[in-house]
């Protein structure tokens, strides 16, 4: 066996232990999609490690072996404001104004979050077989809202901030090992590709709660606000196909690819609900099961050669998200089911988030050009659509309209290393739900305190890559 081949062999198991220690990002694209690995690199249409993910028949136009690190930092600046109107109508002391300040006002995050990729692929000496292997993060969220200060010392629940009902701290992540594999027709210049990916899943959240689904915080002098906190995991498997196809030789590459549902449908996490409701001595815990149903996605990229030194990439993606309906928890074992008003006729639901998401698009174009030999220059100007709605919004899935803008170089270090860097700004338009929350609407166990108000959102993102090729 060859150098190159027992690397290529022994790599997955140095990356999975690697990936152990690496933090999970927050969503950045439409709802917890979190897909933006190598930055303008990162498409359908491009023969490199990233293709793993995006296409993994594009590695079909790769050579040799190729060994990608990439990084990117993320900062992200959120802000929730929440009007008298989302105050729960029924609370016992509607008109306090203690209970009032404690439920109103604006919220803030500022959180910094690291999002890894980890990938390789090879040609194993062979003309026509690559295969790959990769560890990255293509759904995920995570947030920890700031303290208020300064607020009535009689409601100390009020501190977490008025968004707590529906979010004070929480991650919830899809860590996927992927292993791909494609076959070029060397005379159409076509290659097909597959993947399968064993995903770990995982959530982690604490928020706000009382027994009535409102936001009341008092009885009289009896503090009713409690709080709960959802721990699982689970592991499923996901699966990906395409095709990379060099329509005109040296000019125009394009690419397309399906990538399937985690588990092809429902994800089921198991783990534990710990509940402690106004002041109750202790805490209950109880087990519990964590459903809900990521999308499939179709993706379509192509790169266009328009001179020696430049070249045109765009790509487009078609995210169902129409497939995210609830997010619910159930008694170990059993199933979600509740009715079009979000109640039940049994009691095997505990809590159901009611999500109701649409399906998102996103388009995104942008040039490269060669500066000098070694060295490139890339930008791009993209968006994507919301995939939740004002109904449903909330502070733990901030999402709208977003508007992405990148640029960065790469550098060629040497004939095996090559750097690459950019910034990429993701501008979310303001939404106001303010009129059209309907939370508090839904029968129990989906009634949740009104989301309405307005949300914010900016992220910096610095992404770093390092490549290696022998």
């Amino acid at each position: 066996m060859s150098k190159r081949s027992q690397i290529f062999r022994l790599l997955p198991l140095g990356l999975v232990a690697a990936a152990a220690v690496l933090a999970p990002s927050t969503a950045h694209a439409s709802g917890y999609l979190a897909a933006r690995f190598g930055s303008d690199y990162g498409t359908p249409a491009m023969a490199n490690p990233y293709a793993i993910y995006f296409n993994p028949a594009a590695m079909g136009g790769t050579t040799g072996t190729q060994l990608t690190g990439d990084l990117s930092l993320l900062i992200r600046h959120a802000s929730y404001t929440r009007p008298a109107s989302a105050l729960s109508p029924n609370a016992s002391k509607p008109t306090d104004a203690n209970y009032a300040a404690s439920n109103t006002g604006t919220s803030k995050l500022n959180n910094l979050i690291g999002l890894p990729f980890l990938g390789v692929t090879s040609d194993l000496g062979t003309k026509n077989f690559r295969a790959g292997y990769a560890f990255y993060i293509p759904f995920g969220g995570q947030a920890s809202w700031d303290k208020r200060d300064g607020l009535n010392s009689s409601l100390p629940g009020a501190v977490d901030g008025p968004q707590r009902w529906h979010n004070i701290s929480g991650i919830i992540v899809a860590a996927y090992n992927t292993f791909a594999a494609s076959y070029t027709i060397p005379s159409a210049r076509l290659s097909f590709g597959a993947s399968v990916s064993p995903i770990i899943h995982h959530v982690s959240t604490v928020r706000a709660r009382n027994s009535d689904g409102s936001d009341d915080t008092n009885a009289g002098s009896t503090n009713i606000e409690g709080r709960s906190l959802i721990q699982a995991t689970g592991v499923n498997l996901g699966a990906a196909a395409g095709v990379y196809w060099e329509a005109i030789p040296n000019r125009l590459n394009l690419g397309l690819s399906y990538t399937s549902q985690p588990g092809f449908g429902e994800t089921r996490m198991k783990g534990t609900l710990s509940t402690r409701l106004g002041t109750q001595p202790g805490v209950s815990k109880s087990d519990i099961d964590f459903l809900q149903e990521y999308p499939d996605i179709v993706r379509f990229g192509s790169v266009l050669k328009i001179s020696e030194k430049a070249d045109l990439r765009a790509d487009f993606e078609y995210v169902r998200w129409s497939t995210f309906k609830n997010q619910c928890v159930v008694a170990r074992g059993k199933d979600c089911n509740v009715n079009a008003a979000g109640g039940q006729s049994g009691n095997d639901v505990i809590i159901n988030i009611p999500r109701n998401w649409k399906d998102a698009v996103g388009f995104r174009i942008g040039p490269g050009y060669k500066v000098a030999e070694k060295t490139d220059i890339f930008g791009s100007l993209g968006f994507t659509t919301p995939a939740v709605p004002k109904s449903t919004i909330d502070s733990s899935t901030i999402d709208a309209f977003r508007i992405y803008i990148a640029a960065g170089v790469r550098h060629e270090i040497s004939k095996h290393v090559a750097l690459a860097g950019s910034y990429n700004h993701i501008a979310f338009l303001n939404v106001d739900s303010t009129n059209e929350a309907q939370q508090f609407k839904f029968q129990a166990p989906s009634k949740s305190p009104s989301g309405g108000g307005i949300y914010k959102s900016q992220v910096g993102l610095i992404n770093v890559n390092v490549t290696y090729s022998f």
